[in-house]
């Protein structure tokens, strides 16, 4: 409540508290120089430097060069408060999608494992590391004035960068323990184990594990049962997953050896994007409006990008 008063104070309109945690509090807000964004309310000791620096990287770029991750977009410190200002996803998270307990047709899932995946091929060409991909901070939103659905990665509370692209470091386990790779299995005696970008595809594969079964490929709620299934090795295909090409995918990003786990990029030239099935089962209303954005690109439309010419990745 004395968070939102003194945002109110200072000329920004709260429409909604989000969320809040440890940091501080999220609202939604509305003021004539923003126009409706998220501020993530803080006080200034607890300021994450590092997370505003990844996300300064981040935003280097126009949205239309990737828009599949939540933007910053300014901060400002007023008094005893940092408040960081980002974009605002309109609609839920992946996680709701998945706690719905509904079958998701493979062409959905396909075009929401494809924006995702090309929102971290673009995160991890810069150098960053997100550890804490899971459901929850993939956010769904609808464009003002379309009818798309664009996933947007959030959250890079928990991101490092590395040195050089690609490069293994010592790092701490940190986000959902659910969705810690298997490298964070043996720690060292302080508490720390290599890994590198390729953490982040074993938490999407559970992901992609989820949004076609509901479940884990393990009992996430049993110490026990999930140290049997890492002591394994061994993932096993459950009865639900038919389609055979989201099968190998998913054995390639969950591969329990971080060095033979498909990168991002790698994962977007699947068949199961690329192949004659995939391509068969684009909607005709893709087609369309693929055809409507390539004909306004040539047009002089710039505000056209590459992914609205792309019929294969449109919700």
């Amino acid at each position: 409540m004395e968070e939102s008063n003194f945002l109110r104070q200072n000329g920004y309109l709260v429409l909604k508290s989000i969320g809040h945690g440890t940091f501080g509090n999220v609202f939604l807000i509305q003021n004539p120089e923003l126009n409706i964004v998220v501020a993530k309310m803080m006080h200034n000791e607890d300021f994450d430097e590092n997370e505003w620096n990844v996300g300064q990287v981040l935003a280097q770029e126009p949205p239309q060069i990737c828009p599949f991750f939540i933007r910053n977009i300014t901060k400002k410190q007023i008094n005893m408060y940092t408040i960081i200002f980002m974009e605002y996803a309109n609609l839920e998270s992946v996680y709701d999608l998945i706690d719905t307990d509904k079958d998701l047709p493979i062409p959905m899932v396909r075009v929401i494992m494809k924006q995702i995946l090309q929102g971290l091929s673009y995160i991890h060409s810069k150098g960053i590391i997100h550890r804490d991909i899971k459901p929850s901070n993939v956010l769904l939103h609808n464009p003002s004035g379309t009818e798309r659905v664009i996933l947007k990665i959030a959250d890079f509370g928990s991101a490092i960068t590395q040195k050089n692209l690609g490069e293994s470091m010592l790092m701490d386990s940190v986000g959902a323990i659910a969705y810690a790779a298997p490298e964070f299995q043996t720690l060292d005696n302080n508490q720390q184990a290599m890994a590198d970008e390729k953490l982040d595809i074993w938490s999407l594969g559970l992901l992609f594990y989820r949004l076609l079964t509901h479940s884990f490929p393990f009992n996430p709620n049993s110490q026990i049962e999930s140290q049997k299934f890492f002591d394994k090795k061994q993932l096993v295909r459950d009865s639900s997953i038919k389609n055979s090409e989201s099968w190998d995918l998913l054995t390639h990003m969950l591969s329990f050896n971080r060095k033979t786990r498909i990168s991002a990029s790698d994962a977007l030239k699947h068949p199961f994007f690329t192949g004659q099935k995939a391509m068969a089962e684009i909607s005709e209303s893709s087609l369309l409006n693929a055809q409507y954005a390539r004909q306004s690109k040539l047009g002089g439309n710039k505000s056209v990008t590459v992914f609205d010419t792309d019929s294969s990745g449109e919700i």
